[in-house]
């Protein structure tokens, strides 16, 4: 009876936590379809790059314009591609003028002989969506060719800002000791919705239906809820998470938890199956090192009084190894 009685509890938990999360902002902003201008030695060749970088139909989505072509309306765009292969006179006009803009988007400049090489290509995805995290959901749920790292951005800035709340808080450090969501007490429930919307936005980047919020949440509350939980992070927080002396294990917890919850639902949302058992452990497992690195960072610099930075944000030391990637 005990171990029904347990999930029975966990499931209505989580849902009193699901009721409690808007999502209503979360769907306008993946809903609003991302507007990329994209210039290039010529129209044609902006074009071909912008089919290159977003995905088949990018040409057909973005605003394709010569290096010479206009900028006077920039400020309607989420952003601008400048692909310039043979590192031409034009390029560098075009880049004054753009940093003459007082609200230019964020630039991205793809240069050289080399420009259109497949690893280049997926340097620039990853740097178009971690210059514009808050438009993860949307870029990833508009040009298939973004969603993997539309996914990883997403799950490494929930994962870390989860370890900075467990750092900030006064989440009880004796986290094995502890039972189910209820018995954890406040702070577990806003790192429980920010794992809430954090699934919602995978779901967003993978194309599901957003008006079906419950229905989301439901199909998805066996990863989040019961398949491996917080309890169930904190009990094996030993030997899945072998921290270094001084760093904080409720940090890495709340990391490591939340990025095996995020894994797990981006590989129901990619492949329309449920993780095994087997699958979430290897997820703990590869989460470790990254967590333990986010522990240790957070702690030092609440110790030192750093400001945290760019890096606090996952990109630099706490991301976790995707598929595709």
């Amino acid at each position: 009876m005990a171990p029904a009685l347990g999930v029975a509890n966990n499931l209505q938990n989580m849902v009193s936590v699901i009721r409690e999360v808007s999502l209503d902002e979360l769907r306008e902003a993946a809903l609003e379809r991302p507007r990329f201008v994209v210039f290039g030695p010529t129209a044609f060749d902006a074009g071909w790059f912008a089919d290159t970088v977003l995905g088949p139909g990018g040409a057909a989505e973005a605003t394709t314009r010569p290096l010479t072509g206009p900028v006077d309306d920039l400020d309607h765009f989420d952003a601008a591609i400048i692909f310039d292969p043979e590192d031409v006179a034009e390029s560098s006009g075009l880049s004054e003028r753009l940093r003459a803009l007082p609200l230019a988007p964020p630039v991205f400049r793809q240069s050289g002989h080399a420009a259109h090489e497949a690893a280049r290509i997926d340097a620039l995805r990853a740097q178009i969506v971690r210059r514009m995290p808050e438009r993860a959901p949307a870029l990833g749920r508009a040009y298939p060719a973004l969603r993997a790292v539309a996914a990883k951005v997403v799950i490494d800035e929930t994962s870390v800002v989860n370890a900075q709340f467990a750092l900030m808080s006064n989440i009880p450090s004796l986290l094995p000791f502890i039972g189910g969501l209820a018995a954890i007490g406040a702070d577990f429930i806003v790192l429980t919705k920010n794992q809430v919307m954090m699934v919602y936005k995978l779901a967003a980047i993978y194309g599901r239906d957003l008006e079906d919020q419950i229905g989301i949440l439901q199909e998805i509350l066996p990863v989040v809820g019961v398949g491996f939980g917080w309890r169930t992070v904190a009990r094996g927080a030993v030997t899945l998470l072998p921290f270094a002396a001084g760093t904080l294990p409720k940090v890495g917890i709340a990391y490591a938890g939340t990025a095996v919850v995020g894994r797990g639902a981006e590989f129901y949302y990619r492949t329309n199956r449920r993780p095994s058992r087997a699958q979430l452990e290897q997820y703990a497992r590869q989460a470790q090192d990254a967590a333990q690195r986010v522990a240790e960072r957070l702690s030092r610099r609440k110790r030192t009084g750093g400001d945290g930075g760019d890096d606090e944000r996952g990109d630099a030391g706490g991301e976790i190894a995707m598929p595709g990637v």
